[in-house]
C-alpha cells in the first residue's frame, strides 16, 4: 500500500514537471506519407524510470512517445507478462524473495533466426507463475546518470494492464497513443505447449478483446478458454485510440501473425544477410509493413556490421540476390517497396550511440561516409533519411531534436515557395 501510495505520488509529481507541445506545422517530411516522424518510446521511458513499468509508460506518453513499446514474455500458467529479457534476475529485486529461489537455474536455447542464448542464474518467467511474478518489483538499470529513486515502487505488468494503461493514457491526457508490441522468442515460449502457435495466439485475442486488432484468419480460440480477460468499458465520445503494430525477430511469427490479422507487421532484424539485399528485401515485403534494422546498417553498412558481428555469408548467393544495399540507399530501397521504416535504439545522449565508426580499432569495409560525433547530428542524418519510426530513449531529447529539425525544414521550405 505504502508503495503504491509512493508511485501514485511520483507520477503526479511528473505530470507537474513534464511539458509536451505537438508541433502541428504542416511541414513535408522524407518519410513515405510525408509526416513527421514517428517516436516509439522504448521500452517505455527507460531512461528515467524502470522500463516496461507503469512509471515508465505514464513518463513516456507525458513526455509526447507516439508509440508506446511493450515486450510479451509469458508464465508458465499462461498469462501474457510485459519484460525485455525471458529472465528477471537483474532488473527486479527477484534475488531476494526466498520463495523464488528454487527457479533460478542456467538455460540454452536458440531461436528460430539462429540466435543462440546462454544464461546463467537466473529466474525465467516461463518457469514461473503469475503469482511468483507479482512479488517481484522492478529497478532501474545500474547507470550513474539514470535515477535510482523509483527501484521497488512499481512491479512487472501484464500485456492486459499494459493495455488499460494505454487506454487510460489516451482518455486523460487527450491523445491516442499506438500499441507496439514485441514477441520476445516464440519458440521458447511455445514449448510444452498445447500447439506450436500458442504464444502468438494468446497475444492475437489479448489484442482483439482491446479493439487494437481485428482476426482475420481462423486461429485456435479453444485452447484459450482459459484465458479470463476484463470487460473493455467504453471511451468516452469522440475519443479514439492509436494505432497497433506487432513485432517480432521470428519471422515466421510475424508472417503468422500478418496473416492472421489486419495489424500491420514490424520485421525486425539484424543479423540475416540476405534481409539486406534487394530481392531479400522483396520477400520481406510480402508481409511486413515496417522494416526495423539495427541503426548502424544505414550508417556503417550491412557488410561491416555483419562482419563485426561474426556473421558469414555465402558471397554467391548475396550476389545473386542483388548484393547488399548501400547504407545511404537502404532507406529509399525500402520506402520503394512500400515500407516504411523503424530503426533502433537513438540513446540517451549520455550513452554511447554504438556506431562501428566511432571505434578506431574498427576498419568497416562499408560505410556511409558519415559518422556521427553528437546526438544532434545523428537525429539529422536519420531524418534525412526518411525514417518513418525511431526507437527512443529520452523521449524529451528526441522531441527536441524533432522540433529542431522540423525549424529546419519550415526554412526550406520557406525559401523553396518563395523562390517559385
Amino acid at each position: 500500500m505504502r508503495i503504491h501510495a509512493l508511485a501514485s505520488a511520483s507520477l503526479a509529481i511528473i505530470g507537474t514537471t513534464s511539458a509536451f507541445i505537438d508541433d502541428t506545422r504542416d511541414l513535408k517530411w522524407n518519410t513515405l506519407d510525408g509526416k513527421k516522424t514517428q517516436l516509439v518510446g522504448h521500452r517505455g521511458e527507460k531512461a528515467f524510470m524502470p522500463e516496461h513499468s507503469l512509471g515508465s509508460y505514464w513518463q513516456a506518453a507525458l513526455e509526447g512517445a507516439d508509440f508506446i513499446e511493450p515486450d510479451l514474455t509469458l508464465t508458465k500458467d499462461g498469462h501474457l507478462v510485459v519484460n525485455h529479457n525471458e529472465w528477471i534476475g537483474d532488473l527486479t529485486n527477484a534475488k531476494e524473495i526466498p520463495e523464488l529461489q528454487k527457479y533460478r537455474r542456467n538455460l540454452t536455447w536458440t531461436d528460430d533466426d539462429g540466435t543462440f542464448h546462454d544464461i546463467k542464474n537466473e529466474y525465467f518467467i516461463h518457469d514461473m507463475t503469475l503469482e511468483d511474478i507479482k512479488k517481484v518489483r522492478t529497478h532501474q538499470a545500474n547507470m550513474t546518470f539514470r535515477p535510482q529513486i523509483y527501484n521497488g515502487y512499481f512491479g512487472l505488468l501484464t500485456f492486459e494492464e499494459y493495455l488499460q494503461t494505454i487506454r487510460e493514457l489516451t482518455v486523460k491526457l487527450g491523445r491516442p497513443f499506438g500499441v507496439i508490441p514485441e514477441l520476445k522468442s516464440p519458440k521458447l515460449y511455445n514449448t510444452n505447449r498445447t500447439y506450436s502457435r500458442y504464444f502468438e495466439d494468446r497475444a492475437i485475442i489479448t489484442l482483439n478483446h482491446y479493439g487494437w486488432a481485428k482476426i482475420t484468419k481462423k486461429i485456435n480460440t479453444a485452447a484459450h478458454k482459459d484465458l479470463k480477460l476484463a470487460p473493455v468499458k467504453p471511451l468516452p465520445a469522440g475519443t479514439k485510440v492509436g494505432p497497433s503494430v506487432w513485432q517480432c525477430f521470428d519471422q515466421d511469427t510475424a508472417k503468422y501473425l500478418s496473416s492472421h490479422t489486419d495489424v500491420p507487421v514490424v520485421a525486425l532484424n539484424e543479423n540475416t544477410p540476405a534481409f539486406f539485399t534487394p530481392k531479400g528485401l522483396d520477400q520481406v515485403a510480402k508481409y511486413a509493413k515496417i522494416v526495423s534494422p539495427w541503426k548502424d546498417f544505414f550508417v556503417t553498412g550491412a557488410e561491416a556490421y555483419l562482419k563485426s558481428q561474426n556473421i558469414t555469408w555465402d558471397p554467391k548467393e548475396i550476389k545473386r540476390l542483388g548484393g547488399f544495399i548501400a547504407p545511404d540507399q537502404l532507406a529509399k530501397e525500402i520506402h520503394k517497396r512500400g515500407m516504411t521504416i523503424s530503426p533502433y535504439t537513438f540513446y540517451d545522449s549520455h550513452q554511447n550511440m554504438l556506431y562501428l565508426c566511432q571505434d578506431p580499432s574498427i576498419k568497416p569495409a562499408s560505410r556511409s561516409g558519415f559518422c556521427p560525433k553528437n546526438k544532434t547530428e545523428e537525429f539529422f542524418y536519420f531524418f534525412d533519411q526518411g525514417m518513418d519510426y525511431m526507437f527512443v530513449e529520452d523521449i524529451v531529447e528526441a522531441n527536441v531534436l524533432r522540433i529542431l529539425y522540423a525549424n529546419k525544414l519550415e526554412n526550406q521550405q520557406r525559401k523553396g515557395y518563395y523562390a517559385a
